[in-house]
């Protein structure tokens, strides 16, 4: 059975060693000063008792709390059950929150711990092997891992509180960017313009009649436009509900043009 401690021991501290957390053995009835040890993420302990020495009233507890060096963060106490004999029933485990408090949890030899037990959150863990009946303790072995298992994380709340800070400023700068840019987008925009290649804009059209301001000239409408003739034109009579259809057009008749200027200085 010894041998057996032994290697258990032996294995943890291998495995300490390679996981970077330190390990504490308390002896119960040897160690009898431990109090509010701090165990957190980097420091756990192991409780024993192997039955060497008596169990006073002096040394047959030790305490612990969840702590780190930053006193942020918040831990639960676990107490995992390694090895537990009494074939004497000599010895009674207890668990509690505070010195001469209630127990949490009560184990004898008809009741073994088997399963990890874990305290409330911020709170303290007493641990007690109490003799009794003043039965034989050399058979009695006891063996128990104490850890902390972190309950809240001071630093990722605070990373959470800024996260969710910058994200609603950003949240709020996107807002009033989209907001800003539909307002620029809405003072832009003109009055419908017709494309210069399908028609003529409506501020620059001049009637072909109107006089144009010196140098802003306009170039000349193209195209046939009839042509007003001069003289007297028939008057048109309706016969029978008809109007008679317009005498075909037979041309003009130009008077002659004046003499040349030698023709008049002979006559």
């Amino acid at each position: 059975m010894k041998l057996r401690i032994t290697t258990i021991v032996y294995l943890l501290n291998v495995i300490v060693a390679v996981c970077g957390t330190s390990v504490q053995i308390y002896t119960f009835g040897e160690d009898c000063s431990v109090t509010l040890e701090k165990v957190n993420d980097d420091e756990s302990f192991i409780a024993e008792y192997y039955g060497k020495k008596d169990l006073d009233s002096w040394c047959d507890h030790m305490s612990f709390t969840g702590r780190d060096s930053g006193y942020m963060n918040e831990y639960e106490i676990c107490i995992t059950p390694l090895v537990y004999e009494d074939p004497d029933c000599a010895v009674e485990l207890t668990y509690k929150e505070r010195y001469g408090g209630s127990p949490l949890k009560k184990y004898t030899c008809n009741d073994k711990p088997t399963t990890k037990y874990c305290g409330e959150q911020d709170e303290y863990m007493y641990i007690y092997l109490e003799h009794k009946n003043s039965r034989n303790l050399q058979n009695v072995q006891v063996k128990l891992k104490v850890e902390a298992v972190m309950t809240y994380n001071y630093y990722t709340r605070i990373g959470i509180i800024i996260g969710s800070v910058v994200g609603g400023i950003l949240v709020i700068c996107v807002v009033i960017g989209v907001i800003l840019c539909i307002a620029c987008r809405g003072r832009r925009s003109p009055g419908q313009v017709m494309n210069p290649g399908t028609g003529v804009r409506m501020g620059q059209f001049q009637s072909p009649n109107a006089s144009q301001p010196a140098g802003n000239y306009a170039p000349p409408l193209t195209g046939s436009y009839p042509t007003q003739p001069t003289g007297s034109q028939p008057t048109q009579q309706i016969v029978n509900g008809h109007t008679p259809s317009a005498p075909a057009f037979a041309g003009y008749t130009y008077n002659a043009p004046p003499p040349a200027y030698n023709t008049a200085s002979k006559m």
